[in-house]
């Protein structure tokens, strides 16, 4: 589970919630990640985040 701080709020602590601000900086993030790195390397990424799956890495 992910909480997503919203750095334009006034509230220090408020919480990004709404579901199209959550997807718009998840595409924004593949988006760079895209573009830094490839596609293919980019995907290999991702996919090894979403199979940590909340793991510590340590």
């Amino acid at each position: 589970m992910f909480t997503l701080i919203n750095a334009d709020a006034e509230d220090d602590d408020a919480e990004i919630t709404d579901p199209q601000e959550i997807a718009e900086l998840f595409a924004a993030i593949a988006a760079v990640a895209i573009e830094a790195i490839g596609v293919a390397q980019a995907k290999q990424l991702f996919d090894a985040v979403i199979e940590q799956d909340g793991k510590d890495p340590n």
